[in-house]
């Protein structure tokens, strides 16, 4: 024990300043033992906190701790104290008072003289009575008894009017004794929210309860309960009402209790129910029910009305089954049922996509619900001790338990994966099933999302793969392109394409669009007007038919919740009208060229066969067969629109994900064989962007060799095998591998999504405000701030892009230059830019300068004008045809021809809208202009050399009708103009048919013609109209 001096000196050093400048003793616990020294009394303290000192009395000469007159709050908690000093008494100040898991079996008289007191905690101690005092403490505010003896309260305490947490519970053992009725006078307190009066022996509730209209909180765990009041449901604010064990003696539940409307949480452990009254949904704002360890051997389908709840524990009971109506509640996130005799869960568990816990442990399950995936935010769940023989093969799709590793499967007999796997935890499981599925998916498929901007694609998407919502904000726009993996079902792997709806993405697209596809028209039916059609459904919608043949199209209106019903329908009903009238139209103007070509056709047959039109004959005969298969291969219209919303309600998403999915399994079976699984996980691990041919080839044989796989039971070598199984996996979308062009050959894209994102590095709408400089990468770039940004400006204006640029884009992929020259060969290959010599005169040099057209926003310059004079000077030819889209062109379609352009002319200046180029003597002019509502692509050619110029026009046109073949049924009218016209300056001359003129052969021996019906009389030189020869 320590002495006077030493204790004074001990003490001091816990006697400290707060924040607010008042002295206070804190003895932090088990730092001290013994008596309180008489310094302390001397002090000034407001706040005196003596913890566990072993405290019996306070022996310096009994009055000394009255000297702390200044005192506020005075605490000695889990001393050995049953008395205070009567000085204490003096200490008129104080407002909070703890003397809790002490001795005492009365609250010293002396408490009751200190009227400022507002808390007073003499809980755990010995107390068998309350003093009629308490009613002096007229500001008290919170009164802790609980864990005493105390048999009754009385009436006095109503007068502690201001009282708002009162705690009387009984200790819990000997549970003889203890009051018999909810106390009246507590009844009293009128601005009580809390009241304990557990572990006694209530047996009823009073009438006077109802006095209680701001209680918030009652505990009446351990009791007795019988009769309950009407009058409780005057208890407007009660919010938690517990129970637990407390109706032992009924069989059911006071109709009373299940009237409190306001209630959250209602507590009924540990009695004897085995069943619920319908009368709970009573409980209209019930949040948290609780009811564990009763009888229950169901649950009534009324508890599922209650839209509140959001957890709801009725472990160790008799139930067993869960009522499918359990998707009623989506707020719930702790579903608690252990300890049952549950054999199977409803499907409808995974529509309660709220759900965080999920607590099955020894009950009976045989299996899980396959879509249990589909609980995005689960995060706990304990299936332990049951009869499971497998488990889901999506089971890797729940995120949050990946993350948390709250997943406990043992106690069962698991044999797909097998029990040992499972036990090893999440990662391993979870690694386990993902490879398990890429092996035994029977259904490889593609699925591309396409339509406008905002049109609600992304979030469609989301709802599909998530199953939940997820809006899409505005940075979060899709770039490009998205790919993303979707397996609905565990044979069923779907490779989603999500498709920027910017019209400067759609250069890329037709990289990835193709027949095999199920392709999802995604349009915002709540902003769709009759004038908008071609813009938010026909455009697209002619995309997919003339570019994807024969593919299956399924069309989808977003955001229904922000439609009115009757608008919804007249949209509708609109947007299919039109779309079968324009097909209806197309398929009569395929049917008419079919019959046209097929008479002129017979016509030329049936002349002798050793004439000059048996090339005419093939040319022709090409074209029918082309028209035919266009109209035999002709997609299907969609025969309906679904409609959805993306918002938290998922309106009509469940039903369009199940037409989906029936969908994309309509499709013949696609597994993969073992090898090829093998093979694919091990390029898959591979861990660089990209891969290269060889290297590709190299694994490939290492896997065969480890499987001992004969090359003659694929195709005979290594190399042949190999091209099967990159065309397979190609064709299912697990990798991207270009096999019919020779540079690209050379390299496999084994994540598809690094190709996606190299596109998206460059392809952005927003390219000005997102590409900024970063030092490091500029280093690495050979750039400077200064360079960069002249840099950045010609791509934003000019559409150039140096290597560097292209490099600092492409940095975080850490590509090798010949994997970054591949790269741009691809892209080159797709017209989506074009090369140029790296002599072009700029700001700067660069070993490497493409050009991407959609980039540019310059007009023509002076210049060009005078290179290329409104009239044809003397002594110079010039030949012209033009393309004439009525309604619309094709997109990007001036934009790919001017990337094609380049292969046949050394030097160009471009603008938006236009090429002067110049080849040998000869210059060559391609201009767009709309006109009439409609596009006009003239190509123009001038120069001395007729031959040359005929070859460069030709050369064009077979570029610009190659490029029509990516959109066979778009509308065109081909002119060649009148050279003679235009060589006399007339503004509008003679338009001759292209297809008859510039696909034909100059006769022999014919050098002039009277075909211009502006000069009818004129011979004009044959060739002038038609081409010299056919090696031209």
């Amino acid at each position: 024990m320590a002495t006077n001096s030493h204790a004074s000196e001990a003490f001091k050093q816990y006697v400290q300043k707060d924040q607010d400048g008042r002295s206070v003793l804190i003895v932090p616990e088990g730092k001290y033992k013994g008596w309180v020294p008489r310094i302390i009394y001397s002090m000034h303290l407001e706040d005196v906190s003596l913890p566990f000192l072993r405290l019996m009395s306070f022996p310096v000469g009994g009055t000394s701790i009255g000297n702390l007159v200044g005192m506020k709050n005075f605490s000695a908690v889990g001393n050995y104290l049953c008395l205070l000093p009567k000085s204490f008494g003096t200490c008129k100040c104080i407002e909070k008072l703890n003397v809790s898991f002490n001795h005492f079996q009365q609250i010293p008289a002396s408490v009751f003289n200190l009227e400022s007191l507002t808390e007073v905690d003499c809980s755990d101690n010995e107390l068998e009575v309350l003093s009629a005092d308490i009613g002096k403490l007229k500001n008290l505010r919170i009164l802790k008894l609980g864990g005493n003896y105390l048999s009754e309260v009385p009436g006095e305490i109503s007068q502690c009017k201001k009282i708002e947490y009162l705690e009387l519970s009984r200790k819990w053992y000997p549970r003889e004794g203890g009051m018999k009725e909810l106390p009246k006078a507590a009844c009293g307190l009128k601005e009580l929210l809390y009241l304990d009066v557990s572990w006694h022996q209530i047996h009823t509730i009073p009438d006077e309860v109802g006095n209680l209209t701001k209680l918030e909180s009652l505990n009446l765990k351990g009791n007795f309960l019988r009769n309950v009041s009407p009058n409780i449901v005057s208890c407007t604010s009660l919010r938690e009402l517990n129970l637990t064990g407390a109706l032992k003696l009924n069989s059911y539940i006071p109709p009373e209790l299940l009237q409190l409307s306001e209630l959250r949480t209602l507590n009924l452990n540990n009695n004897y129910f085995s069943q619920i009254s319908p009368k709970i949904n009573g409980l209209k704002k019930l949040k948290h029910f609780i009811m564990r360890r009763n009888a229950l051997v169901n649950l009534p389908e009324t508890l599922f009305d209650l839209k509140h709840l959001e957890s709801v524990e009725v472990g160790d009971n008799y139930l067993e089954q869960l009522s499918p109506s359990i998707k009623k509640l989506k707020k719930i996130k702790t579903l608690e049922m252990r300890g049952n005799k549950l054999s199977s869960l409803p499907e409808e568990i995974c529509d309660c996509l709220s759900l965080e816990s999920l607590l099955l442990s020894m009950n009976e399950l045989k299996q899980l619900p396959e879509n249990i995936y589909r609980l995005v935010n689960l995060k706990e769940l304990d299936v332990s001790q049951n009869n499971l023989t497998t488990i889901p093969l999506l089971f890797d799709k729940l995120e949050m338990i990946g993350q948390t590793g709250l997943l406990d499967l043992g106690g069962n007999s698991i044999k797909v994966p097998p029990q040992e796997i499972c036990d090893q935890g999440t990662d391993t499981l979870f690694s386990f099933l993902r490879e398990y599925r890429i092996g035994h998916a029977k259904h490889r498929r593609k699925m591309i999302l396409i339509g406008a901007a905002k049109a609600g694609k992304t979030s469609l998407r989301n709802a599909l793969i998530l199953g939940r919502s997820k809006l899409t904000a505005e940075d979060e726009r899709t770039w490009v392109l998205e790919r993303h993996l979707w397996e609905p079902e565990p044979d069923l792997r779907v490779q989603v394409l999500d498709f920027g709806g910017h019209h400067i993405y759609s250069a890329a697209h037709h990289m990835f669009l193709t027949p095999e596809a199920l392709h999802i028209l995604v349009f915002d039916l709540s902003k769709y007007r009759p004038e908008h059609y071609d813009s938010m459904v026909g455009n697209w919608l002619d995309a997919i038919m003339d570019r994807s043949p024969g593919a299956v199209i399924v069309m989808v209106g977003t955001h229904v919740d922000l439609c009115k019903e009757d608008e919804a329908d007249e949209n509708l009903e609109d947007i299919i009208d039109k779309m079968k009238k324009v097909e209806e139209k197309k398929i009569q103007e395929i049917k008419i060229q079919l019959v046209q070509t097929d008479a002129t056709l017979n016509s030329l047959t049936n002349r002798d066969s050793n004439t000059k039109f048996n090339i005419e004959i093939e040319r022709l005969t090409e074209k029918r067969n082309g028209i035919y298969k266009m109209l035999k291969t002709r997609s299907e219209l969609p025969k309906m629109i679904h409609v959805v919303s993306c918002t938290d309600e998922l309106t009509g998403v469940k039903d369009f994900r199940d037409l989906l999915v029936r969908k994309l399994k309509e499709a013949e079976e696609r597994p993969l064989p073992d090898p090829w699984w093998k093979y694919l996980q091990k390029i898959s691990k591979y861990p660089e962007k990209i891969l290269s041919l060889t290297e590709a080839l190299r694994i490939f044989k290492s896997v065969m060799n480890e499987l001992k796989q004969s090359m003659i039971s694929l195709e005979g070598s290594a190399d042949k095998s190999l091209e099967m199984v990159l065309k397979y996996l190609h064709a299912t979308g697990e990798i991207m591998w270009y096999a019919d062009n020779p540079k690209l050959q050379k390299i496999v894209f084994h994540h598809p999504e690094t190709l996606v994102e190299m596109l998206r590095a460059i392809f952005k709408h927003d390219f000005e405000k997102v590409v900024v400089f970063n030092e490091v990468f500029g280093q690495l770039a050979g750039l400077n701030q200064k360079k960069f940004e002249a840099m950045k400006e010609d791509f934003l204006t000019k559409g150039l892009m140096t290597l560097e640029l292209l490099n600092f884009c492409l940095y975080h992929f850490k590509l090798t230059p010949e994997a970054r020259d591949t790269f741009v060969d691809l892209m080159l290959k797709f017209d989506l830019c074009y090369e140029l010599p790296s002599s072009l005169l700029t700001n700067y040099t660069s070993a490497r300068i493409l050009r991407f057209p959609w980039f540019l926003r310059t007009e023509a310059s002076n210049e060009v004008f005078v290179k290329w004079p409104t009239k044809t000077p003397r002594n110079i030819i010039e030949l012209s045809f033009q393309f004439v889209f009525p309604s619309k062109s094709p997109p990007n379609f001036f934009e790919k021809l001017s990337c094609r352009l380049q292969t046949h002319v050394l030097k160009r200046e471009d603008w938006k809208n236009g090429v002067l180029a110049f080849m040998n003597k000869s210059r060559i002019l391609l201009t767009r202009e709309k006109k009439d509502g409609g596009t006009v692509i003239l190509v123009s050619v001038r120069g001395s050399d007729l031959q040359e110029l005929w070859g460069l026009l030709l050369k064009i046109y077979h570029d610009m009708k190659c490029l029509l073949l990516e959109w066979p049924l778009v509308h065109v009218e081909q002119n060649l103009l009148c050279s003679h016209c235009v060589l006399r300056g007339d503004n509008d001359p003679f338009l001759y048919p292209a297809e008859t003129y510039l696909e034909t052969i100059c006769p022999k021996n014919v050098y002039q013609l009277q075909t211009c019906h502006k000069s009818p009389d004129t011979n004009i030189p044959a060739c002038l109209i038609i081409p010299l020869d056919a090696g031209v």
